[in-house]
């Protein structure tokens, strides 16, 4: 008897859970959960996920839905790719098959936006200081890829193929995900439409800068290296001692006299959808691409909703 949870409630165990399951399994479809067992629905308690807890069955006839449990039939068996075992009997879906699986009710900004958190050198910890700590990625943007590339018969596969070629790895908070996410989209999917840049990179320091800051490298929230363009996010939590002001003061010096132009984000330039478009234009500029034209102007209202999808989700 065993039990095979699924999105969106694989999707909590990635970006939330404090263990990193490492150990891959599959089961037999003999095994396949049945919801009327007793013992299954005892597991499903004992579980620290949010209720209702969603589950593949393997026939429709097994469905069943109420407060702890809702059942999706999912006939076809599961590949070793496809699972991490959490525990005796109770399998997960993998990273890379979550991805898959939400993009049957995700929009694409919405898939790209899960894929950067995904591919994140951080997790979500309400026990630390600042909600989140920092991990090991628990999958890659060329980990998704390769694993899409080889399903076929989904009717959502086109879609996340698509998703996932505006993704980044290496995010170090959700809002570096959220701002990689309006960057990266083209303007038909309500983004801006920016060069690739890589997140959380060491920047090497000319000799100038690094005799300022007193070292040879720093690493960058964003980095455009071609065109020598750095994004730094100064959050509210990370950046409000006066020591902290100075040090972030001191790194863009550093940055500027090693030929860098550094644009500063602060919570006034993503306070509202104005200041995204200001921000966003202010980069492309950097990045000598053009700030402003036509197609920009006739798919307003789309990137208006896109934008308060990923920034002020609470909102909509």
């Amino acid at each position: 008897m065993t039990l095979r949870i699924v999105y969106p409630s694989a999707l909590e165990y990635w970006l939330e859970e404090k263990g990193v399951p490492r150990g891959v399994n599959v089961f037999a479809e003999t095994d396949a959960f049945l919801p009327g067992k007793k013992g299954v629905r005892q597991q499903v308690r004992e579980l620290s996920f949010k209720k209702p807890v969603h589950i593949a069955v393997p026939k429709k006839m097994n469905r069943v839905e109420d407060e702890e449990i809702i059942c999706h039939a999912m006939p076809k068996q599961p590949s070793s790719e496809n699972l991490r075992q959490l525990a005796d009997g109770v399998f997960i879906s993998s990273p890379e098959m979550c991805f898959l699986q939400a993009a049957r009710v995700l929009p694409i900004h919405q898939l790209v936006q899960l894929a950067n958190n995904l591919c994140a050198i951080y997790v979500l910890d309400p026990y630390e200081d600042y909600g989140q700590r920092r991990r090991d990625p628990v999958t890659s943007v060329d980990e998704i890829q390769k694993f899409l590339q080889k399903q076929q018969r989904y009717s959502n596969l086109k879609k996340a193929k698509i998703a996932i070629n505006f993704a980044l790895d290496h995010s170090n908070s959700p809002m570096e995900s959220n701002l990689a996410t309006l960057g990266l989209l083209p303007w038909r999917y309500g983004g801006y439409n920016l060069k690739p840049p890589v997140l959380n990179q060491d920047v090497d320091l000319s000799e100038t800068g690094a005799e300022h800051l007193g070292r040879k490298s720093i690493c960058c929230d964003m980095v455009w290296t071609k065109e020598k363009v750095v994004l730094e996010y100064d959050s509210n939590l990370a950046h409000l001692s006066p020591s902290q002001h100075a040090m972030d003061k001191k790194r863009a010096t550093a940055l500027a006299l090693s030929g860098y132009t550094v644009i500063s984000v602060t919570a006034q330039d993503i306070r509202n959808f104005s200041s995204i478009e200001d921000l966003f234009m202010r980069i492309r500029e950097a990045l000598g691409m053009q700030t402003f034209k036509k197609s920009v102007a006739d798919n307003f209202e789309h990137r208006y909703d896109v934008v308060h999808d990923i920034m002020f989700p609470k909102s909509r």
